[in-house]
């Protein structure tokens, strides 16, 4: 199976200074690229008021197309304003979040480079687990822990490890240059997250997600 596109807001969107109706152009111009499976409202809100906001102009147009929205770590108001689910980036919230939205909306989790943390969650239902080598492990305290995750693959060897050992889909959140987006895909990822590349490209979103589709066709 090929990859698919996993699509980041920017990530200063939600910044109140932000006008997120002016956005909606370009978001349009990504979505009619095709291939996106998912897309995450990428970020902390300054306040709720703002979150509501963009969720009310973007989640409308995303769902129209049968492509995923989702928010970061607020469950609560993914499930108030109609969103498809949750990105989580503490794999700790993962049991009070899929509590509170049960099993009819996404719940993933960002485990960084912890194995330890990707394993716990897979096995107690996440929908997708992310790798994310720009964050770094945490402080662990068990031994046996910190020698099995310093121990561990890194890099794309943790998304070939991934699809040998379990049953989950694995989403690269590396947020890669679309020139590196064939060897995420060549090492077992099933979504691959992008951001910096379709919003900063030199021509337009279009064409950013026309040549991420492919980078990995």
């Amino acid at each position: 199976m090929n990859s698919e596109i996993y699509l980041l807001t920017p990530s200063d969107l939600l910044s109140a200074d932000k006008n997120v109706e002016q956005f909606k152009a370009s978001y349009i111009q990504a979505l009619d690229g095709g291939g996106i499976s998912c897309v995450l409202l990428s970020g902390t809100a300054d306040n709720t008021e703002v979150l509501k906001k963009a969720v009310e102009i973007l989640q409308p147009i995303t769902q129209e197309r049968d492509i995923a929205f989702l928010i970061e770590d607020d469950y609560q108001n993914a499930k108030a304003f109609g969103c498809d689910g949750v990105h989580l980036n503490d794999a700790g919230n993962y049991k009070d979040a899929r509590e509170h939205l049960g099993t009819d909306y996404i719940v993933g989790v960002d485990c960084g480079i912890s194995r330890h943390d990707a394993i716990l969650v897979g096995e107690a239902g996440a929908d997708y687990v992310a790798f994310n080598n720009r964050r770094p492990l945490p402080e662990i305290e068990d031994p046996d822990v910190r020698e099995f995750e310093e121990g561990g693959p890194k890099g794309l060897e943790l998304l070939t490890w991934w699809q040998t050992m379990m049953t989950p889909p694995c989403v690269s959140m590396d947020d890669i240059p679309i020139e590196a987006i064939k060897s995420h895909a060549d090492a077992g990822a099933d979504f691959i997250a992008i951001q910096t590349a379709i919003w900063n490209h030199t021509d337009n979103p279009t064409t950013a997600i026309t040549e991420v589709n492919e980078a990995i066709a």
